[in-house]
């Protein structure tokens, strides 16, 4: 007995140094850790950059709905004019803060009218990822615009039956064919919905393009509420874990729908959690 667990614990430890080797030689340029700016829905977009950066996070995901705040008028999207857009170029680069996406784009933002003009703003912001749930009719659509304009479309989730993909498997379906189109689940979403998370990882392999990381308390309940992570049911440090596994090189944008008033400490406890992970793999992660 003693000598088949002393097997299964070297076993273990090789695991863990193999994948820490792999590991290290790629995440620090390959992983983008960022927020979406929805966690700071009650504040302004430029108090979402201050509070990123009071995280010591250098990325956001940034929701079209935001006010933009200071002497700005208006809300993050395509409204804004030049003069609004350069300002916002200045201030985010000052403090080296770089937004990656922009969404989450659904039918509740775009119309056949508008949805160029969202796309237009990314690439005038330098926003590469736009986040989005098309509806099915629209995806040759989404996928042409981001062929044009140069960016990438990645469909996103809610909890079911109203969300087309609310399951990897409609995710799949979504994407194939369609070059300019991957995936960005939200993996709390999918425990929500009943999903395996480390089953649609692992679907989503190759054109797993982001996430919004999080945890929730309750499995397979549309109205389980947000915990701090590492306290819910989606298996953080597993999903870490196969991130590494699938060399997987995208965003992984926090985000938390709990104490939204006053969630500064949640998130610094957040952010101590998701550093803490990657340090078991990656010793000089900061």
């Amino acid at each position: 007995m003693e000598q088949k667990s002393n097997q299964r614990r070297c076993k273990l430890l090789l695991t863990l140094l193999l994948i820490g080797s792999c590991f290290s030689a790629y995440t620090q340029k390959d992983w983008q850790l960022a927020i979406q700016t929805w966690t700071f829905h009650k504040y302004s977009f430029l108090e979402s950059v201050d509070k990123a950066d009071s995280l010591k996070v250098s990325f956001l995901e940034a929701y079209p709905g935001q006010r933009v705040g200071g002497e700005i008028p208006g809300t993050f999207s395509y409204s804004l004019d030049r003069d609004a857009r350069d300002k916002l170029k200045q201030y985010l680069a000052w403090k080296k803060i770089k937004v990656v996406a922009l969404g989450v784009i659904d039918k509740y933002y775009y119309n056949k009218d508008n949805l160029e003009k969202f796309f237009e703003f990314a690439k005038y912001m330098g926003i590469p990822y736009i986040t989005a749930e098309p509806e099915w009719e629209d995806l040759d659509e989404f996928n042409r615009l981001a062929k044009k304009y140069k960016l990438k479309v990645a469909l996103h989730c809610h909890p079911k039956p109203s969300s087309h993909y609310w399951h990897p498997d409609s995710t799949l379906k979504a994407m194939k064919g369609r070059t300019h189109i991957g995936a960005w689940p939200d993996l709390g979403h999918w425990a929500r919905n009943g999903v395996n998370i480390m089953e649609g990882l692992k679907k989503a392999k190759g054109k797993l393009w982001g996430m919004h990381f999080k945890d929730i308390r309750e499995f397979n309940n549309t109205a389980a509420e947000d915990t701090l992570f590492g306290k819910g049911v989606c298996d953080l440090p597993g999903v870490m874990l196969q991130l590494i596994r699938q060399r997987f090189s995208g965003v992984v944008s926090m985000e938390y729908e709990a104490h939204e008033d006053n969630n500064m400490e949640d998130m610094q406890k957040n952010k101590a959690f998701f550093d803490g992970e990657l340090q078991k793999y990656y010793k000089g992660y900061k």
